[in-house]
């Protein structure tokens, strides 16, 4: 539950920042989510694609199924998931959008890790290690620019503070909720891959749409260029430190 109080504290900070100074980091969220963006495609290619793998050789299936829950999920927030904001208007389906989003994203933090993970492939030894620390922060990453977004649409649309911050406590515990069923579920490679290849899908479809959706015409930004592969960089980093 450790990861699930982090992500929490994750949420109520970008909230916080959302609300005490949204307009000044609204200018440079392009920067933050494109540094999160490509941390997250680093991950995924470096570690939970593998780890999906070599726990069940039909993850694909499952990569594929995360990728179209996304569009779906998507389609009902308007963007959300990827930090932007289309309008100044906060809808429930969007906010259960979001939410279901956060709670498939945890899950992979509630499975046993490495007693139940080990198993022979080729005739070496596979030793999984679940989701780690590097997972931990790339969520981290993806979900500060949400919170602040959030809390962006609330103010606009909700006048009470308390309310606003009502709705975004519920956005923060929706992965302790996830953390706890992926806790309930069978413990075995299978089980691993799905919940990776899912993943691995959501997250492959909000890092490539952060990466490729442009707001400036399409012109090269090398300030952009920079923060990519500094993310980039930095999943290589933690994915062979981990």
């Amino acid at each position: 539950m450790i990861s699930g109080i982090a992500l929490l504290l994750v949420t109520l900070i970008g909230a916080f920042l959302g609300e005490s100074m949204g307009h000044l980091l609204k200018k440079n969220m392009p920067l933050l989510l494109s540094f999160g963006g490509a941390f997250l495609l680093g991950l995924c290619f470096l570690h939970l694609l593998p780890e999906a793998f070599a726990s069940n050789g039909q993850a694909g299936y499952w990569v594929i199924g995360g990728f179209l829950i996304q569009i779906g999920l998507e389609y009902l927030s308007k963007g959300m998931e990827h930090g932007h904001i289309h309008g100044n208007r906060f809808g429930l389906m969007a906010f259960v959008s979001l939410c279901l989003h956060a709670f498939i994203e945890s899950m992979p933090f509630g499975l046993e890790p490495v007693e139940m993970a080990t198993h022979v492939h080729d005739g070496h030894h596979h030793h999984h290690e679940g989701a780690g620390w590097p997972l931990l922060i790339g969520i981290g990453l993806h979900k500060l620019p949400v919170a602040i977004a959030l809390m962006t649409i609330l103010e606009a649309t909700v006048q009470s503070r308390a309310k606003r911050w009502g709705w975004v406590l519920v956005f923060a515990v929706t992965p302790l909720v996830g953390i706890a069923l992926a806790g309930s579920l069978p413990q075995d490679s299978a089980t691993i891959g799905a919940l990776n290849g899912v993943l691995v899908g959501i997250l492959l479809h909000i890092a490539t749409t952060i990466l490729f959706e442009t707001s400036d015409g399409h012109e090269f930004n090398g300030r952009k260029f920079l923060t990519v592969i500094l993310g980039l960089a930095m999943s290589l980093m933690t994915t062979h430190i981990h």
